[in-house]
């Protein structure tokens, strides 16, 4: 659950990066951030699903487990953007959840 939801947050900061996503994920945010500190946040995040997926006992189904995670959260980030921002922003929420929720476990 933790590796999901940083790989959901790591995506969302990575599209927070663009200049052509910004003003529509960020709003009023979007001036403030600097892209190169979301785009080195959204990497350092998909490094850590890395880290926590490797932390498990069982690393190599972990691994593969983290690669096919990779698509499913991009693929969630790029489906918010293209129908609706809040989409997009509910992605970054679950992934919120989804660290909280395994955290708690």
């Amino acid at each position: 659950m933790i590796a999901a939801g940083l790989t959901l947050l790591g995506f969302f900061a990575l599209a927070g990066a663009m200049p052509r996503h910004a003003p529509v994920l960020l709003g009023q945010w979007a001036p403030r951030v600097r892209p190169g500190t979301l785009r080195a946040l959204g990497w350092l995040l998909l490094v850590a699903a890395l880290a926590a997926t490797l932390c498990a006992s069982d690393w190599p189904s972990a691994l593969v487990r983290w690669f096919g995670l990779l698509p499913l959260g991009a693929g969630s980030v790029l489906l918010g953007l293209t129908y609706d921002a809040r989409l997009a922003r509910g992605v970054a929420v679950l992934g919120v959840l989804a660290i909280l929720l395994g955290i708690g476990r």
